[in-house]
């Protein structure tokens, strides 16, 4: 079974009491928490989820343990970005986009993941060279999680 590649944007809007997109990302983590599927993500990804944890904790004091079935645990696959990832996703021709976004999407290129995002951006590049793309809700209606 294919992983899932998962924006950071994801975890963060589902963590944002004030997020347009929080129902759609919470309902899709714990569907996908539910469904057994194997999500990955860069680790700059996860850290950016952490900061932001640490941000509404702290500095917007507003986090209020937020969990996805009961649980703030995710079986996600961190990419580390080291020697060996930059030999394999560094020379990729891809069109430009900022660094952070471009790790997702060539990620998701070269290994043929499905993408789930919220940013608009990020998704109309990965759609340019083929990736397939979904928002969070589009993901929970479609073939790929039973």
């Amino acid at each position: 079974m294919t992983k899932i590649l998962v924006d950071s944007c994801v975890f963060i809007n589902a963590l944002k009491e004030d997020s347009d997109h929080r129902d759609q990302c919470l309902a899709f983590l714990e569907a996908l928490s539910d469904s057994g599927r194997a999500m990955t993500m860069p680790a700059h990804g996860w850290f950016e989820v952490w900061c932001n944890i640490k941000r509404i904790e702290n500095i917007d004091q507003q986090f209020k343990g937020v969990s996805i079935n009961e649980q703030w645990k995710f079986p996600i696959e961190l990419i580390h970005i080291d020697a060996n990832f930059i030999s394999k996703y560094g020379n990729v021709q891809i069109p430009y986009t900022k660094a952070g976004d471009h790790i997702y999407i060539v990620v998701a290129y070269i290994n043929h993941y499905p993408l789930v995002t919220t940013d608009k951006g990020m998704a109309k590049i990965a759609k340019e060279i083929g990736v397939s793309v979904y928002s969070p809700a589009d993901f929970m209606h479609s073939e790929h999680i039973a």
